[in-house]
């Protein structure tokens, strides 16, 4: 829309934002100021007509005046609502509001010729009544700045010829030139009153933008995060059925290798022998680290926070850890304070402290290993110092980062794979464990995890008993859906003296537990048949109640865990290797052994 110049000098900042949308909201919003002052604007005149009317103007002439006003008024009120509801060029309808404002100010305007019949004291009532209403339409009409000075002029121009033609004495020249003066200043004022507008609607329309610019941002982050989470889901339940077939392999390796370490062979074969176990478990502790990760970052793992004494969690790390210390001829002692117990989840506060121990038993050459317990305000601190080659204060930060081996330049794969302390770090996270280390240079190294205390009763924390391999003359059935697993068990059980049957599904498992004797039975959790090993076990004790029972599973998840002590059916995590299984077995055959006595004794 193009103004005149006269009115794009009244436009001023406005003029950079005349596009159809700022029309628009100018118009609606001097139309809404137009429709709520209907009934000011019709008492105003018939103020002026009863002032008029009292100070001589003929009753029929202030009547016309007043109808006639009065129609232009309600005209004009009706067509501007109309005009801000049409569908006429925006240009086109702010003309006809400025034509219908400037019939409206000429109606007002007209009073005065109520002056000609008036003396100087209701001349001056009058006027000071029309540039009041004249000054009013500042507030009113400013959107549309031509529509005012079209109001204020109509009221404005008959008013000085009025005046002057009054009399021609100075008072009434004075009164003309106030009037064109106060004219200037409410263009002056409207001008202002329009700049603030625009700025105000320039400043809606940045508001609109950054918000529809954050929603936006808002929607994609949203898609992202769905994006990442939807990718976490399936890298976890990628993971999950990976895990299985990557360890079954590895299963066999395993137990193969453990039957081939009790034959009889030359010395160089055993070595190789031998070396091939440290591979295995390499790779095993490898495969445990990767998965672990995994499950931590896609948030898989959930604590089972209870409380644990310290004293029993100390003692058995240290009664696992102290073979692999002595053959280091470094000395591993702990101490704690009588009672201390925390609340936390057993196995993963294990898990953190094992493999701080075991980082310390790698790097610490000559010395000893100490672990210690000791209350810090609301908290036991868990301690693991060695006096090993320590750790330069610049490298401190580094150490939990994965694959960092800041003491093994050349990836000595029996120095770990650096991925022990990131499992650390996520465990700290997780169980909210405050974990810090102070090292120096050739004086040993500190690792601290801060643990909430717990007031109550402290659970029995799971600790691996030593192997005992007293498994000779035990019936063992194995239920695997895995030819060369069930091969491995075989050779495995066997060279431990055990007399095995193994089962590809559970009709043979059936049959063998009917003609064999079967003393416990060993089942893989994940089978071909349309059942999980847990019900498999379930049906064999449905013929043989009572039967000890193991199941071997790569998912080591919290659910499963739960659901297996539910069933009262001990889970071991594949690769199992044979020391383990011997003492796995030894115990499910205690434990059924214990469970009949009460029977036996009725």
């Amino acid at each position: 829309m193009r103004w005149p110049p006269w009115a794009e000098a009244c436009l001023g900042a406005a003029d950079a934002l005349a596009d159809e949308a700022f029309d628009r909201e100018r118009l609606s919003v001097l139309v809404g100021y137009s429709a709520a002052l209907r009934f000011q604007m019709t008492t105003i005149a018939l103020v002026i007509g009863a002032i008029a009317h009292a100070g001589g103007a003929p009753l029929i002439l202030v009547l016309v005046w007043l109808a006639a006003t009065i129609l232009v008024r309600e005209t004009r009120a009706a067509s501007l609502l109309r005009l801000n509801r049409g569908a006429a060029p925006i240009a086109e309808r702010l003309r006809r509001t400025t034509g219908w404002t400037l019939a409206l100010g000429a109606a007002y305007g007209a009073s005065s010729i109520f002056m000609m019949h008036t003396d100087r004291a209701f001349d001056a009532i009058l006027t000071m009544i029309l540039m009041s209403l004249s000054a009013g339409a500042v507030s009113t009409t400013f959107t549309l700045v031509p529509a005012l000075v079209a109001f204020a002029a109509g009221i404005a121009l008959p008013l000085c010829v009025l005046w002057i033609l009054g009399g021609g004495d100075w008072l009434d020249w004075t009164v003309a030139g106030l009037v064109v003066l106060f004219f200037g200043v409410q263009v002056r004022f409207a001008q202002q009153n329009m700049r603030m507008f625009a700025d105000s609607y320039r400043m809606r329309l940045e508001n609109a933008k950054l918000l529809s610019d954050l929603t936006a941002e808002r929607a994609r982050l949203a898609a992202a995060r769905d994006t990442a989470v939807a990718a976490d889901l399936s890298k976890s339940r990628f993971l999950a059925a990976a895990s299985h077939d990557l360890r079954q392999p590895l299963q066999s390796l395993a137990l193969n290798c453990g039957a081939l370490s009790r034959m009889a062979m030359s010395e160089p074969s055993r070595e190789i022998a031998n070396d091939i176990g440290v591979g295995i478990d390499a790779l095993r502790r490898m495969l445990d680290a990767l998965l672990d990760i995994s499950q931590l970052e896609a948030g898989a793992v959930a604590p089972d926070l209870r409380p644990i004494s310290v004293e029993r969690l100390l003692e058995g790390l240290c009664l696992r850890q102290r073979p692999a210390a002595q053959a280091k001829g470094l000395a591993l002692n702990w101490h704690a304070e009588p009672g201390a117990t925390v609340f936390s989840d057993a196995q993963m506060l294990q898990r953190v402290l094992a493999n701080l121990l075991d980082n310390a038993l790698k790097f610490t050459e000559r010395g000893s290993i100490e672990l210690g317990a000791r209350r810090v305000g609301e908290r036991i601190e868990l301690s693991v110092r060695d006096t090993g080659r320590g750790i330069d204060e610049a490298d401190q930060a580094l150490v939990f980062e994965d694959l960092t081996q800041l003491h093994n330049p050349r990836r000595d794969r029996a120095l770990g794979h650096g991925l022990g302390l990131g499992i650390v770090r996520r465990l700290c996270r997780l169980l909210g464990i405050e974990v810090g280390v102070e090292s120096r240079l050739g004086e040993g190294t500190c690792f601290a995890l801060r643990v909430p205390i717990s007031a109550e009763a402290s659970a029995p924390v799971m600790e691996s008993a030593p192997w005992q391999p007293g498994l000779v003359a035990r019936r063992v059935l194995v239920l695997d859906d895995d030819e060369a697993v069930r091969s491995a068990y075989r050779a495995a059980l066997s060279s431990m003296g055990c007399e095995v049957s193994v089962a590809a599904n559970l009709r043979q498992a059936e049959a063998a537990l009917d003609t064999a004797g079967i003393e416990v039975a060993l089942v893989d959790f994940r089978l071909a048949d349309d059942m999980n090993g847990l019900e498999a076990v379930a049906r064999l004790r449905q013929r043989r109640p009572g039967l000890a029972a193991l199941i071997v599973s790569a998912d080591t998840s919290a659910a499963l865990r739960e659901l297996a002590a539910q069933e009262g059916v001990p889970m071991l995590r594949k690769p199992v290797t044979d020391a383990l299984l011997a003492t796995a077995i030894n115990n499910a055959l205690a434990d059924a052994a214990a469970a009949r006595q009460p029977a036996q004794g009725v």
